[in-house]
């Protein structure tokens, strides 16, 4: 069995197109998707065409249930701030109620079990929790508490934009495929650890390199439990001056304020910039959910994020605004900041 895992497009059509291009000549007997079709790059609604076209096996993440929460008591109070959460807004706008009917049917995690492999669960974060990352450095009690409750030995998981490949030992309180309820036997637990897999991100990697990642998972027959299934990392390189000439063409950088030019650096620097951005603006007393313009607009001043985004754009078309040369040196001698 050879299985092609993807995750987080996030509406980056180039991206899908040119991973998709990859692992086609690997005939893969699936593809999984993990969750995050939509949302943060242009072309959410092109994106949603074709893995509706396609014959996937598909989960929801985060981004789809920001959406699908919109207008409903299921929305968290924040959102409704037409501000900082401007590009939900306008992605409401954007997506036909066909395609809303698709992701709202779609399931929140899977359990794959084909005969003669190791079955498999598929989350988009974690199970219950779509915005709950296990990341690279997360220390291991930290990462095992976050898989409790889960029987299966193989973990796909996404979210984090960060490849990742970890085998995590089972808290003893985990429950086992042989005896789901309490209380547990030693010989019950045949393997004592879970292997995590996170393919990375099709359409936004903030791990520093800029291609488009995802893995192909190979069932290795007779494997012990818990090694069934043999994990290779690929990463494409797409045409990223398509997806940043999208966000000019159609307003997109308008639309989404600075949610969306941080989406914008993201495909440029292949970091997390949001969380970068987030991080700072607290250590200075904004509060980036009520004052996000200010804060965003100090940001670029101070810290000079957007020029070096002007120099890595290869579309020339981004310009950062904001104050430079003197008078950022007046402003920091001024503020300290």
């Amino acid at each position: 069995m050879k299985l092609a895992v993807i995750a987080d497009i996030h509406g980056n059509l180039p991206a899908l197109e040119a991973v998709v291009a990859d692992f086609r000549p690997e005939a893969p007997d699936y593809v999984v998707l993990a969750g995050d079709l939509i949302n943060a790059t242009p072309f959410s609604v092109e994106v949603l065409a074709y893995v509706m076209d396609a014959d996937w096996l598909v989960i929801r993440g985060n981004h789809e249930f920001y959406y699908l929460d919109y207008g409903t008591n299921r929305m968290h109070p924040q959102v409704s701030d037409p501000d900082r959460w401007r590009a939900l807004h306008a992605l409401q706008r954007d997506i036909p109620e066909a395609m809303g009917r698709y992701l709202a049917t779609l399931p929140d995690d899977l359990t794959l079990q084909w005969l003669g492999c190791e079955p498999l669960r598929v989350v988009h974060g974690m199970p219950g929790d779509a915005r709950a990352g296990l990341f690279p450095r997360m220390p291991d009690a930290d990462a095992a508490a976050l898989l409790r409750g889960v029987a299966q030995h193989t973990v796909i998981t996404a979210h984090t934009h960060m490849p990742l490949e970890r085998r995590l030992a089972r808290r003893r309180d985990a429950p086992s495929p042989r005896s789901p309820n309490p209380p547990f036997k030693a010989d019950e637990l045949r393997a004592d650890y879970w292997h995590v897999i996170n393919p990375g991100s099709v359409g936004l990697s903030v791990n520093g390199c800029a291609d488009a990642h995802y893995a192909l998972l190979h069932s290795v027959a007779g494997a012990p439990e818990g090694e069934g299934w043999r994990a290779e990392f690929r990463r494409v390189p797409y045409d990223r001056a398509r997806t940043l000439h999208a966000f000019h063409d159609r307003g997109y950088l308008e639309a989404g304020g600075p949610i969306n030019e941080m989406f914008y650096w993201e495909i440029l620097s292949a970091e997390p910039e949001i969380s970068h951005f987030f991080a700072w603006a607290r250590a200075q007393g904004f509060d980036p959910q009520r004052e996000l313009d200010a804060a965003f607009d100090r940001y670029k001043r101070v810290t000079q994020r957007g020029r070096l985004m002007e120099r890595l754009d290869p579309t020339a078309r981004y310009r950062a605004g904001g104050e430079t040369g003197t008078a950022l040196a007046r402003d920091v001698a001024t503020t300290g900041t």
